[in-house]
């Protein structure tokens, strides 16, 4: 029997504590009869007040780096004694120890290189009797403080182990772990975890499965299994499940310490859950067929990481249908505010914003991502598509979405996205188009507003610069062609406002509108070039059966104001718009200036320009008329030759 009293082995030079270790006593009964048969059977093991101290200083100096010689000396003795032949033929071929008890043990670690400190406190440990090939109750308490991160800790662990006979594998069954854990640091101030599971590790088989693993925290319930292979090699690999059981989100972020978000829908993040196969080693990580659900989303799909140094993300997802609008923030009534303009009219009078942010420039430059979304129905800033399909690439800081398609609105759209981020200052270019897209219901549904009717057919090529949306919107250049079919342009009736133009210059008052405000049109018409964030068009061109309309002009759109002109002619009478069927101003052209905001726009017909127009026209009206009447009393070539030498 081994019994020793207080004990303390002394520190180094240069460290503070005068003891390295301290113990207050160590009691060890070993039977003497069995070491005879090479078996090691050893009473309960007890240690009370166990206090170690280990540090290092500022320059990497470690307290038991002096012990270091001497543990190198006792390494190469054994291995001289391992080498030597055994005269009593072999070692141990039995250990038994009664039990292992420690009590009021605690352990400084004090590491001044990094001014941190981690502090073990009310230590113990028990266990049954310990025998290979027998199983044995342990249950560990302790007390964990330390100061970077500044958390205390309070952790348990219980189980039932059984050790091999030859010492070739380990197995716990129903181990528990339970975490409760303080600090400034954690999520809300504190965290608590229940893991259970059960351990088989194999030791010489260098394998480890977790069949049935359970962990309760921050109201989540996950379950999984764990199974790992050359597991102490330098290239171990591990796989296995994990599902995370039906959960309220808004819950957990409650839990994690976020502040409660505040969303159009406050149905919305009311359910989510989620089920995934996996796979891992030290260089990659993958999900396999990946399920989950957030409300009424299904998603599916898999993830790859790869080179944990330098990750590189691959994906691919699919969505059965997704509203995102209902998890935006709800518009208020300070939205409505900044949405409001000046007079009509005024120079830069248009919607108010916060300045865009800028581009998190880099984090792009370091991604590397290389995946497809596909979403059957996808509702998004109130504008509804289906069939879309997303691929995304980035790579040495360049990020392209290419394709982006989706059906909407009885048509298509295809967007082609580049964002380079490689230099200072980002370029974006765009190349979109939308094919067969009823343009009505669609600005209806984006703006609330439906200015312009019809199918419309638009394509554009943009390119611009900068940190945020609004340098971009400022640099932004390139082409654009549109037309529009079988439509109307809503909030202007250009018929009623050359009919008011008419009565102004007669003397007498508009007369009443009857018909809709708006325009109506069988081709609209024209192309655009931009730069400089100014849209230019000088070929536009609209066709109705009352109406040709040519236009010409520019719009800004980081000021999102209108300079533009539209020359109006009739080609028949009022009569089709709501008019009595006048015909003094059929062929005429007339003038519309259009200025304003996008938001508020104004219409202005050329009053004076009417007024010239019409006497011009009722001027060549009558000289036609007399023309006539000469060419019947002189003949057509004497009244030609008469009206040249007037004319000239």
């Amino acid at each position: 029997m081994v019994d020793i009293g207080p004990t303390q082995f002394s520190n180094a030079t240069g460290f503070d504590e005068p003891a390295m270790a301290r113990m207050e006593a160590v009691q060890v009964r070993v039977k003497l009869l069995p070491l005879l048969k090479k078996q090691l059977e050893v009473d309960k093991v007890h240690l009370s007040g166990l206090q170690l101290y280990l540090a290092k200083d500022k320059n990497g100096q470690t307290n038991w780096a002096d012990l270091t010689g001497a543990a190198e000396a006792k390494d190469k003795d054994k291995a001289a004694t391992a080498a030597a032949p055994d005269s009593n033929g072999g070692g141990l071929e039995r250990l038994s120890i009664g039990g292992i008890e420690i009590t009021d043990a605690s352990i400084h670690w004090d590491d001044e290189s990094t001014d941190s400190l981690y502090v073990v406190n009310d230590l113990s440990l028990t266990t049954g009797a310990i025998e290979p090939g027998e199983a044995f109750d342990l249950d560990l308490q302790l007390q964990l403080a330390s100061t970077q991160p500044a958390i205390d800790t309070g952790l348990s662990l219980a189980g039932e182990w059984l050790i091999a006979t030859d010492f070739s594998a380990v197995t716990v069954t129903a181990a528990k772990l339970q975490v409760d854990a303080e600090g400034d640091s954690l999520p809300a101030g504190q965290v608590s975890a229940t893991l259970t599971t059960d351990i088989s590790l194999g030791l010489e088989a260098q394998t480890l499965l977790l069949p049935n693993i359970e962990l309760e925290t921050l109201g989540l319930h996950i379950t999984g299994s764990v199974s790992g292979t050359d597991i102490s090699s330098d290239e171990p690999r591990f796989n296995g499940t994990l599902a995370i059981a039906g959960f309220d989100p808004r819950k957990v972020l409650q839990a994690l310490g976020e502040e409660a978000l505040v969303t159009a829908d406050d149905s919305a993040l009311g359910k989510a859950d989620a089920q995934l196969a996996w796979d891992a080693s030290l260089q990659h990580f993958a999900a396999t067929t990946l399920t989950a659900h957030l409300d009424e989303t299904t998603f599916n799909g898999d993830l790859k990481v790869t080179s944990f140094d330098a990750p590189a993300i691959t994906f691919t997802l699919a969505l059965d249908q997704i509203d995102v609008d209902r998890y935006l923030p709800p518009t208020s009534s300070s939205d409505a505010e900044n949405k409001q303009v000046k007079a009509p009219g005024a120079k830069g009078a248009g919607k108010a914003s916060a300045k865009s942010g800028e581009l998190p420039l880099e984090a792009l430059r370091q991604l590397d991502l290389n995946g497809k979304m596909t979403i059957g129905q996808l509702k998004a800033f109130n504008l509804r598509s289906r069939d879309v399909e997303i691929h995304i690439k980035a790579d040495d800081g360049v990020l392209e979405i290419s394709p982006l398609n989706a059906q909407l609105y009885d048509g298509a759209a295809a967007v082609d996205l580049k964002l380079d981020v490689r230099k200072d200052t980002p370029r974006v270019s765009v190349k979109e188009s939308l094919t067969g897209v009823q343009a009505g219901p669609l600005l209806k549904d984006l703006t609330g507003d439906d200015p312009i009717l019809g199918t419309a057919t638009v394509k554009a090529d943009l390119n611009g610069v900068g940190i945020n949306a609004d340098e971009i919107l400022k640099t932004l250049q390139g082409t654009a062609k549109f037309s529009f079919k079988e439509g109307a342009i809503n909030g202007v009736n250009i018929a009623a406002l050359i009919r008011e133009a008419q009565a102004t210059l007669g003397g007498k008052p508009a007369p009443k509108q009857e018909q809709p405000n708006r325009t109506d049109f069988a081709l609209l018409r024209g192309s655009a070039t931009v730069k400089k964030g100014l849209v230019k068009n000088d070929d536009l061109l609209m066709k109705s059966p009352l109406l040709r309309i040519d236009g010409a002009g520019e719009v800004s759109l980081p000021k999102e104001t209108i300079d533009y002109t539209l020359t109006t002619k009739f080609v028949d009478s009022l009569e089709g718009q709501g008019g009595k069927g006048k015909k003094k101003l059929k062929g005429v052209s007339i003038p519309v200036h259009i200025a304003g905001t996008f938001s508020n726009p104004t219409y202005t017909p050329d009053v004076a320009a009417v007024a010239s127009e019409a006497a011009k026209a009722e001027v060549d009206k009558r000289l036609k008329k007399e023309q006539k009447k000469l060419q019947k009393k002189l003949g057509k070539d004497a009244t030609d030759d008469l009206l040249k030498g007037l004319l000239h």
